[in-house]
């Protein structure tokens, strides 16, 4: 005959092993839609009156590369936002590149890079002296894109030499190969994506839209779809996205050439599972499909960023009042409500998580090798002041 004491333990068991396994049946599956949540773990604050945005950072450094809004005018920052020096470049003197830097990044621990969308790129000492030109990759100027929180281009080291990695939508003939008369075609044919030698200053066109990709593999014209790139200046691995499709290709770049290692489905709950077949008649203003407009390294992954746009049905009600329908009141009341920031977040060749939300008032500015994302608000404070902050934000545990 059991004691009473050996029930009494059995059933004790029993009570806890129907606790744990409750406990475990509630616990959610992790997978490539969970919503991470961000925390702010520390801010750089910059004692500078004009609102700044954030160009680069490099921790090994100790370096940030900020500018000036309105003025663009770089400034080399430590860690602790102390200003070190704000380089007067913009002219046509000596040292100046012209009227239009469109970007600034840190190359090495002896110089930077410039970026002039109409004549190219420029290497400069933190002296501020310019070393180099190299002119810019283009064929002709069919197109102009100016990115306000991000670069198009970006410097890395490989070997002992130092290259640039970049987006040029201008590198062919927009005449000769064009969707009217290639369809689909278009793919095989144009390159936007180039390798810079800093060096030598030669430069090679990579392959831009790769086979793997959906709409080329199916022969479907989806539109340019002009891709992003990026490329961790750690471990040379590079990230290219197309702009249209849901699909983030990973490559090898430690080597001559690009070598394919992951193809990354992306999926949210606002993006299609198929991107539409672009109609070549059809306005654009019409488009509201939710292009990728963010590519960024993050720590030993990516984040993909994309916005949810105004439907095109209430467009075409404006369309029908004014042909500036995008001065409307209610275009931008629509504009705050419908077009919204997420962001996916791709390691280890997959996509495990989305950022739905940021933790804090502004826009996400930059995110490093480090793992951390940098919001900005300076544009649009919350409340009002005489100095810039940049919140340093990173995935909560």
């Amino acid at each position: 005959m059991k004691s009473p004491y050996i029930q009494y333990i059995g059933i004790l068991t029993l009570a806890f092993g129907l606790i744990a396994c409750s406990k475990s049946g509630n616990k959610k599956e992790k997978g490539p839609t969970t919503e991470l949540e961000l925390e702010v773990v520390d801010s750089l604050v910059v004692e500078e009156l004009e609102p700044l945005l954030m160009d680069d950072h490099m921790a090994e450094l100790g370096y940030y590369m900020l500018r000036n809004s309105k003025s663009r005018q770089p400034l080399l920052v430590d860690e602790k936002g102390t200003v070190i020096r704000e380089y007067d470049i913009l002219n046509d003197g000596p040292n100046g590149i012209g009227g239009y830097g469109t970007g600034y990044r840190l190359l090495n621990d002896t110089s930077w890079v410039v970026q002039n969308i109409m004549t190219g790129y420029y290497i400069f000492d933190y002296q501020g002296n310019r070393l180099k030109e190299l002119p810019a990759v283009t064929e002709g100027l069919f197109s102009i894109s100016i990115y306000q929180n991000r670069t198009s281009f970006h410097p890395y080291s490989k070997n002992g030499k130092a290259y640039i990695l970049g987006e040029e939508p201008n590198s062919f003939n927009h005449k000769e190969i064009n969707a009217k008369k290639l369809g689909a075609g278009f793919y095989d044919q144009a390159r936007t994506i180039f390798n810079y030698d800093v060096k030598t200053v030669e430069s090679k066109l990579l392959t831009t839209y790769p086979e793997q990709w959906e709409p080329r593999r199916s022969g479907r014209y989806v539109g340019q779809s002009f891709p992003l790139v990026t490329i961790n200046r750690r471990t040379r691995e590079m990230a290219l996205l197309p702009t249209v499709g849901n699909q983030l290709f990973i490559y090898d770049y430690s080597g001559d050439e690009p070598v394919l290692k992951d193809t990354v489905r992306l999926t949210h709950r606002f993006r299609p599972e198929k991107a539409p077949d672009a109609d070549l008649t059809a306005d654009r203003w019409l488009e509201d499909y939710p292009l990728f407009t963010d590519l960024r390294v993050f720590g030993d992954g990516y984040l993909v960023g994309f916005f949810t746009r105004i439907p095109s049905e209430i467009l075409k009600e404006w369309r029908a009042k004014s042909e500036q329908y995008y001065n409307l009141p209610e275009y931008k009341e629509a504009s705050k409500q419908y077009a919204k920031p997420y962001y996916l977040v791709v390691m280890n060749g997959k996509q495990v998580g989305v950022i739905n939300k940021m933790p804090i008032h502004g826009v996400l500015d930059f995110a490093d090798e480090q793992g951390f994302i940098y919001i900005n608000d300076n544009l649009d404070p919350e409340i009002e002041r005489d100095y810039n902050v940049f919140y340093k934000v990173k995935v909560k545990n």
